[in-house]
C-alpha cells in the first residue's frame, strides 16, 4: 500500500498517549507522515454566541481552548517534532461530520476504543464519523495504557460483503507479515453470498497469492450468534489483530453498543482494522 499520510485522533490520557506512541511507529514503518489531531468540542450553547450569552460562551471557550492547548502541548513533547499535533475547535454537535471531514484526508486513520466514561459521545462520534463517512481504513485500538506489539496472528471476519473486501485489502500489509492468518465464516449463508466453500476458497487463494500465511479458513454455524464465534475464534486462535468490515444499520448509527460490528469493538482486546 501507498500510504503517506497517517491520522491519529489523540489525546492527553495514558491510552491516548500509547495511543500516538504506536501510531508514531506505525507511521515509521511505512515512511509517512503523521498528524495527531486533538478534537475540542464546545457544547451547542456555547458554541454560536449571542448577546445574551456573549460573555458566558467567551468563558466557556477560553476553557475549552485552554485545556485543548494544554493537550496539545503535551502530546507535542511526547511526539517530537515528526508529528503535526494540533486541536480543532467544533460543536459538539458538528464532532462526528469533523472527524469524518479530517479522515478524507488521509490515507489510514487511528483511534481509540469508543467508550462514554465521562458522559462524553466525542469517542462514538469519532468513531461513526472516521469509519462510516471517512472512506479510510481505520484502525482501532484498545485502551492499553501502554504500548504493545501486535499483527503476529490475524484473524479474519468474513462475509460476501463490499465491507469485508475492501477490510482485507486494506489489512494487506499487515496480514503480510503475520506469523499466521486465519479467515473465519460465522453462519455461511450458501454460493449466492460468496460464503460456501468454492467462494471461500477464491479468497484463500488471493491471499496466499499475496504471500499471506493463510491457514484453513472456519465455517460454521454458531446458535450463540456470529459475534460470539467470533470472540471464541479470537480467543481459540490466540488472535493480536481482526480484520472486520463495518457494517451501518439504523440502531448502530443512533446507539454505537447494538449489533455485530458494534459488538466485537465494544468488547475488543485486540487492534481491529475496519473499513466500511
Amino acid at each position: 500500500m501507498g500510504w503517506q499520510e497517517f491520522l491519529v485522533f489523540a489525546d492527553a490520557s495514558e491510552d491516548g498517549v500509547a495511543r500516538l506512541h504506536m501510531a508514531t511507529e506505525l507511521t515509521k514503518s511505512f515512511n509517512g507522515k503523521l498528524e495527531a489531531l486533538v478534537l475540542a468540542p464546545a457544547p451547542i450553547s456555547f458554541a454560536v454566541a449571542s448577546e445574551t450569552i456573549s460573555g458566558l460562551d467567551g468563558a466557556m471557550r477560553a476553557a475549552i481552548r485552554k485545556d485543548c492547548d494544554a493537550t496539545v502541548k503535551t502530546l507535542q513533547s511526547v511526539a517530537g517534532g515528526d508529528v503535526h499535533v494540533h486541536g480543532l475547535d467544533v460543536a459538539a454537535a458538528d464532532s462526528q461530520a469533523a472527524a469524518a471531514r479530517a479522515a478524507r484526508t488521509a490515507d489510514f486513520v487511528i483511534f481509540g476504543q469508543p467508550e462514554e466514561m465521562d458522559g462524553s459521545r466525542l469517542d462514538t462520534d469519532i468513531f461513526l464519523g472516521a469509519v462510516l463517512e471517512g472512506g479510510r481504513p481505520c484502525l482501532m485500538l484498545p485502551r492499553w495504557i501502554n504500548p504493545r506489539a501486535w499483527g503476529k496472528r490475524a484473524l479474519i471476519s468474513w462475509k460476501g460483503t463490499p465491507e469485508a473486501a475492501r477490510a482485507v485489502q486494506a489489512a494487506l500489509p499487515f496480514l503480510k507479515k503475520a506469523e499466521a492468518v486465519r479467515l473465519c465464516v460465522a453462519n455461511p449463508r450458501g454460493e449466492r453470498e460468496g460464503e460456501d466453500e468454492a467462494s471461500i476458497g477464491r479468497v484463500i487463494t488471493y491471499l496466499l497469492r499475496h504471500g499471506v500465511k493463510v491457514e484453513e479458513p472456519v465455517m460454521r454455524e454458531s446458535w450463540e450468534g456470529p459475534d460470539r464465534m467470533i470472540v471464541s475464534e479470537v480467543e481459540g486462535f490466540n488472535a493480536d489483530f481482526l480484520v472486520l468490515g463495518a457494517y451501518e444499520d439504523p440502531k448502530w448509527a443512533e446507539e454505537i453498543f447494538g449489533g455485530v460490528t458494534a459488538r466485537m469493538v465494544r468488547d475488543a482486546k485486540i487492534p481491529i482494522l475496519m473499513t466500511h
